[in-house]
């Protein structure tokens, strides 16, 4: 597997430095960039916020605050924000949560892997996460929790942890079309500034052992009491791309005991797996 960066003139997003979010489109006709506002917007709310206002909003979309204001009136009239005129802040309204609904009815994981992945959850008594790509992040969706694991960092689903520092956005990295992946890339050199230089070295060495062994391994990048172990799990049409982590408090989860039993079983898992996200 390559891992390069491109030297090829791209066209030029606006990264946002503090959401990752990715906004405008250059050249490109097919970029409806108010679309990619208002999709920024919504994005800029997280698992643990109720209410946000026009500041921070537009601060965690990249956007100037009049804009912010404007999209999050259209929003509110759309049904998709609450507006309390007490507080002047938006919150999600369920809009958004129907939205979340039909993505999670017609998702294969829902009446045909959960199961699989709970079973994996606990046998290995570890904390099991499948994730997504969104923007410069890895999105969870899906979590499944062991009663008998001594983890007790986790997260919940709507969370998002960085592509570039952790096992989940490793795995994606690996699975992405070339063009796709060097395209990530160039946009996190950005984001990173001096820093990226290690942490592509760490990259690199990931992708490394996920194409010798099938997953890679993080130990303490996300947290320093944490190990995960993450594979890709691409549909067998190739529609789309996700990843599976596994984590477990750092004395729990050796090195011994990836390679001899959590790796080779969760790719093993994922393999099976693979032919029921196929539409």
């Amino acid at each position: 597997m390559r891992l390069r960066m491109s030297s090829k003139p791209r066209p030029q997003l606006n990264v946002t430095q503090k959401s990752g979010s990715l906004l405008g489109a250059g050249t490109s006709r097919n970029f409806i960039t108010p679309l990619a506002r208002g999709l920024a917007l919504l994005s800029a709310f997280k698992a643990s916020d109720q209410w946000l206002g026009n500041f921070e909003l537009a601060s965690r979309a990249g956007l100037p605050t009049s804009t912010a204001n404007r999209l999050a009136k259209s929003l509110a009239t759309l049904g998709y924000l609450d507006y309390s005129r007490e507080r002047r802040q938006y919150r999600l309204a369920g809009g958004v949560l129907a939205l979340g609904y039909a993505a999670v009815a017609n998702s294969p994981f829902r009446n045909l892997a959960r199961a699989d992945f709970q079973q994996f959850a606990d046998d290995h008594h570890l904390f099991v996460t499948i994730g997504e790509r969104d923007r410069l992040e890895i999105m969870v969706s899906e979590c499944f929790h062991s009663n008998s694991s001594v983890l007790t960092v986790r997260l919940d689903a709507g969370s998002r942890v960085q592509i570039a520092t952790t096992a989940a956005g490793w795995a994606l990295l690996s699975a992405l079309p070339e063009d796709e992946r060097t395209f990530l890339l160039d946009h996190m050199k950005k984001r990173y500034g001096h820093g990226w230089r290690e942490i592509f070295r760490g990259l690199t060495q990931a992708l490394s052992q996920i194409a010798r062994k099938g997953y890679c391994v993080s130990f303490g990048n996300w947290r320093s009491e944490v190990t995960s172990v993450a594979v890709p799990l691409v549909a067998a049409d190739e529609a789309s791309i996700m990843t599976v982590t596994c984590s477990g408090a750092a004395p729990f989860l050796s090195s011994r005991r990836i390679s001899e039993e959590v790796g080779p079983s969760l790719v093993a898992l994922t393999k099976r797996l693979k032919g029921i996200l196929l539409s």
